[in-house]
């Protein structure tokens, strides 16, 4: 009779849902990997930060953060607000429309475009456009203290320098004859971005116009999302209108969504898609939000890997809809209400709200364990990894625990096989395991954990032997 083998599991992945369930159907959600090679594990999933609440607002539309001269804007409904180091509104001025706002700064001037309109903040006053050209700008650049609109068309304007509202002299991005969506700046380029290429402009200050098209750099890669456009300190990152997601560097551009978060983007809604960048850690981050009941994704630079961010055990959006780093602190804005909120990782829920983390291993089978394909195996345990001890002293979280899952459908049903405890305050020696004889040709586990308390996934095992065919 054949023995049990210890076969490892791959307990820290991404977020790799197939097209075909039963291809994978692997799901990471409010855990993020870190690479720890010196550490218990190669690897580990941390949790993401929970949030608290930081100021109620006025308004409930919340229309985008942004940080100028080391302080807070946050545009919410109809209003700019300064938003001080102690969370106190300041209303500083009306602001038209109410589509997201788009912003750019040269220091000494904050910019904000939206519907058709165009607004300069210099600390003191706010002033609004009245240029006939700023009748169809949504979007604004900056690069060395020249501001850049979108117009109509493919054609864009750009100002004098450190006179944000004035204009120089207009151009046309018309190297593939498509729609100019916006204008972004990273890198000492400035990126025409259309509905079907992206085109880098330089500032050559040869002429009035000042900027010359880098013709070997353009892209046959279009914007999907206007409001998709972010960028770490290496890339630039955008929603392609290919559903792909796109990492740029200059005119290198790598497609950086798998096809298995490639089909689950193209079901969104682009239109309503809204991306931002964020270091959490020493590790940046691309975050992409979609509408307001479709789950979230995130992308990690330093290991490449996809995951899922989600308020509530329904899959839900996730609650931030803005984010900004300031103060010290990681800004951002609950796109339920338009109230501030502080991302913090003391915080294990999102203003009291669940957050369920979920690792949704991939399949195992035969052909994994180097047995051949298609045969049957009988598994009498599995055990994980994870921290322990983390428990509360009272209440929800005293005595934490991981529920258990498997599916031997390729995801289609799940079945429990229990709660094991992670130990309450101080119990760091606690066996973390699942006990259940179940027969199988495939076998997924569904790891979810609840409580309000610090979790972390690390590794995993199974024991199996063959058992037939």
């Amino acid at each position: 009779m054949a023995s049990y083998q210890t076969i490892p599991l791959r307990v820290v992945g991404p977020t790799d849902k197939n097209k075909s369930q039963q291809v994978n159907s692997a799901e990471t959600k409010n855990w993020y990997p870190e690479s720890t090679p010196d550490g218990r594990s190669n690897a580990a999933l941390l949790p993401w930060p929970g949030s608290t609440l930081a100021a109620t607002t006025t308004g409930a539309l919340d229309r985008g953060l942004h940080v100028f001269q080391e302080e807070l804007y946050h545009v919410v409904s109809g209003f700019l607000y300064k938003v001080s180091s102690l969370n106190v509104y300041t209303q500083i001025g009306a602001i038209a429309g109410s589509n997201r706002c788009i912003f750019s700064t040269n220091g000494k001037e904050l910019v904000i475009t939206s519907d058709g309109n165009a607004y300069a903040y210099d600390g003191t006053t706010l002033t609004k456009g009245d240029a006939a050209e700023f009748a169809d700008t949504r979007a604004t650049a900056m690069l060395n203290n020249t501001f850049i609109y979108d117009g109509a068309t493919d054609d864009f304007f750009v100002s004098q320098a450190g006179d944000a509202l004035t204009f120089r002299a207009s151009g046309s991005a018309e190297s593939n004859g498509d729609d100019l969506v916006r204008p972004y700046s990273f890198g000492q380029w400035v990126y025409m971005m259309g509905k079907s290429s992206l085109e880098p402009w330089w500032n050559a200050g040869a002429d009035t116009l000042g900027f010359d098209r880098i013709d070997g750099g353009i892209v046959e890669k279009g914007l999907g999302g206007i409001y998709t456009v972010g960028n770490s300190d290496q890339f630039m990152y955008f929603l392609g209108d290919d559903s792909n997601v796109y990492q740029v560097a200059q005119s290198a551009i790598k497609k950086i969504s798998t096809p298995a978060i490639s089909f689950q983007l193209g079901k969104l809604d682009a239109a309503n898609a809204v991306g931002w960048t964020m270091v959490l850690d020493g590790q940046d981050f691309y975050v992409i939000n979609f509408g307001d009941k479709d789950l979230s994704y995130a992308y990690s630079e330093q290991t490449g890997a996809w995951f899922n961010l989600s308020t509530g055990v329904n899959d839900g959006r996730y609650i931030a809809s803005s984010y900004a780093r300031v103060y010290g602190k990681h800004m951002a804005v609950d796109y339920r209400t338009g109230n501030l909120i502080e991302l913090t990782d003391t915080a294990y829920d999102d203003l009291g709200e669940t957050i369920q983390r979920v690792r949704v291993l991939p399949p195992l089978n035969t052909s994994k364990i180097g047995a051949g394909i298609g045969k049957r195996l009988l598994m009498s345990k599995a055990k994980f990894i994870l921290q322990t001890g983390q428990g509360l002293v009272t209440g929800q979280g005293s005595d934490p625990a991981i529920e258990v899952e498997y599916s031997i459908d390729g995801g289609a049903t799940w079945r429990v096989i229990g709660w094991p405890k992670v130990g309450k305050l101080g119990q760091y020696l606690i066996k973390v395991e699942a006990w259940a004889m179940v027969s199988f040709y495939d076998i997924q586990f569904r790891l979810t954990m609840s409580d309000p308390v610090f979790s972390s996934l690390q590794d995993g095992s199974v024991d199996v032997k063959l058992s037939g065919y």
